[in-house]
């Protein structure tokens, strides 16, 4: 139902890859389902996932992370040189997940403006040990916002940005199992003194977030699946509050 895997690429060439791209990964993702499944793929960019509160943002289920490994990091992005290899990490609910994958096996080419890569490998994620209690750390910005006559984006040092996240995951909780969440749902930012900001780039403008902390959640196991594998916030499928599992107890 939920799952990750972690796509691994060659690069084809030297270029130097900018830390901005979340945009044009969306893209490429939304374009990988509709080679797999064109009504599927425009299902989801237009209309998405629909809890019973009708009114409720539309979920895409589906969340993302480019990850560097031992590649040089300067001011103008990451330097890739001919050879390189890096890993897509893909996460969320099953259907979005299974259509990005029979894309790229379609066309295993994956194209960042100049920079090309090759899928090689696809590796599926350790097994997660989830607990009533769990550590993750945003890789990430987790974004949340409201709307007052414009879109307002919230910050750590508000109740309303908690209060949102939680009524986002228990959205989200609904939509995969079919039943609304009845659990204990806490989340705690370990250190404020780590939160820093962090913005994503769009189309149209941008999005504020806040990431660098740790994040504990109290919650079912089911409800930790759903924080881990959909990300934590709103605008999952721009690769937002991407999760990394840190450690987890009762």
């Amino acid at each position: 139902m939920l799952s990750r895997k972690y796509l691994k690429f060659i690069a084809k060439n030297d270029t130097v890859l900018s830390y901005d791209n979340n945009y044009i990964l969306s893209v490429i993702l939304y374009k990988k389902m509709s080679l797999f499944n064109k009504e599927f793929g425009e299902f989801l960019h237009d209309t998405g996932y629909i809890s019973k509160n009708k009114k409720a943002k539309k979920m895409k289920l589906f969340n993302y992370s480019l990850i560097f490994n031992n590649l040089d990091m300067i001011s103008d992005g990451i330097k890739i040189k001919k050879g390189n290899v890096i890993q897509l990490a893909i996460t969320g609910y099953k259907q979005p997940l299974n259509a990005i994958l029979q894309g790229f096996l379609m066309d295993s080419t994956l194209k960042i403006n100049e920079s090309i890569f090759e899928m090689t490998e696809v590796i599926t994620d350790k097994n997660v040990k989830f607990n009533k209690i769990n550590i993750y750390k945003p890789l990430s910005p987790v974004i949340e916002s409201v709307w007052n006559e414009k879109v307002k984006f919230l910050t750590p040092y508000q109740v309303e940005y908690y209060n949102a996240i939680k009524q986002n995951l228990m959205r989200k909780y609904e939509i995969i199992y079919n039943k609304p969440y009845k659990g204990e749902l806490k989340l705690m930012i370990e250190n404020m003194l780590d939160v820093r900001p962090k913005t994503i780039n769009v189309k149209k403008g941008y999005l504020q977030g806040y990431g660098k902390f740790n994040i504990l959640i109290q919650a079912d196991r089911d409800m930790q699946k759903v924080a881990y594998y959909c990300g934590l916030g709103q605008n999952n499928s721009m690769g937002a509050g991407y999760m990394e599992y840190i450690t987890g107890g009762e």
